[in-house]
Formats: structure tokens, C-alpha cells, sequence
């Protein structure tokens, strides 16, 4: 058994800052600041069903122990979820004070109709607060 699954997890319930869908997320590997490229909330897609990668970038601040993380990726309308990342064991804050953020690169997620899509963060099984995206028929973003 590793050291971290010993640990409980926290009660403290993170508060979400900030939430952001891109087209790319980097840290800089000196500072590890992010940068955010190609932020958006819209999404033209040439026809539906459609599939397309993103990033996601989201800050936490107020936390202060162990957390399994979980990002849900929902279709709004049917509440049906399409994609789930899970980061089990994945945080341990010591300091309740400072902030962490993170980004994840997903892989093309699908589009089946359209309308709102929304990223749900969860800590611990405690929802944080979400992002959302909207897709619709047009020309297709490249």
C-alpha cells in the first residue's frame, strides 16, 4: 500500500477560482506559470456528431490535506457524462493560504448534438463549480 492511500482524505472543501476551456495550456518549466492559448466558450463544429481536443485550466484555492480530484465532462441537456479524468490520491495541500492550479490536455472529446457542454470539478466527491462550452452548427473551427 502507498504512503498517500494511509492518508484521509480532507473535509475542507476547496473554493474554485477559476475555470477556463482552451485550445492549449502550458506551464512554463522555470516559473510553472500557465499560459492559456486560444481561450473559448463557443464552439463551431462543420456537423454533428464531432469530436475535438481540448484544455482545461482550473485554480483551487482554500484546501488543505488530500483529495482524489474529479473533472466530468457533461452534456447539460441529458446530464449524460461523456469523459471523466480522475486523479485519485493526486493532491495534498499543506498550505491552506496559497493556491494550486492545474491543466490538463484531454484527448478529442465528442460533440454529439448540439448545445452546452460543461466541465464539473469535483474534490473529494464535493462539487466546486463548473465551466461550459457551447457547440453549434457553422463553419467549422480549425
Amino acid at each position: 500500500m502507498a504512503e498517500d492511500e494511509d492518508r484521509p482524505l480532507s473535509t475542507v472543501v476547496p473554493h474554485l477560482v477559476a475555470a477556463i476551456v482552451c485550445d492549449v495550456a502550458v506551464a512554463d518549466p522555470t516559473t510553472n506559470k500557465k499560459s492559456l492559448i486560444g481561450v473559448f466558450d463557443r464552439l463551431s463544429v462543420g456537423s454533428f456528431p464531432a469530436k475535438r481536443p481540448v484544455s482545461l485550466y482550473f485554480k483551487i484555492t482554500d484546501a488543505e490535506g488530500n483529495y482524489d480530484l474529479d473533472i466530468r465532462y457533461v452534456q447539460s441537456d441529458t446530464g449524460k457524462v461523456l469523459a471523466k479524468v480522475q486523479a485519485q490520491g493526486g493532491l495534498n495541500v499543506k498550505d491552506r493560504l496559497s493556491s494550486v492550479d492545474f491543466h490538463f490536455s484531454l484527448p478529442p472529446l465528442p460533440f454529439p448534438t448540439a448545445g452546452r457542454y460543461e466541465f464539473q470539478i469535483w474534490a473529494n466527491s464535493s462539487f466546486l463549480g463548473s465551466t461550459s462550452i457551447t457547440a453549434v452548427q457553422g463553419r467549422a473551427e480549425k
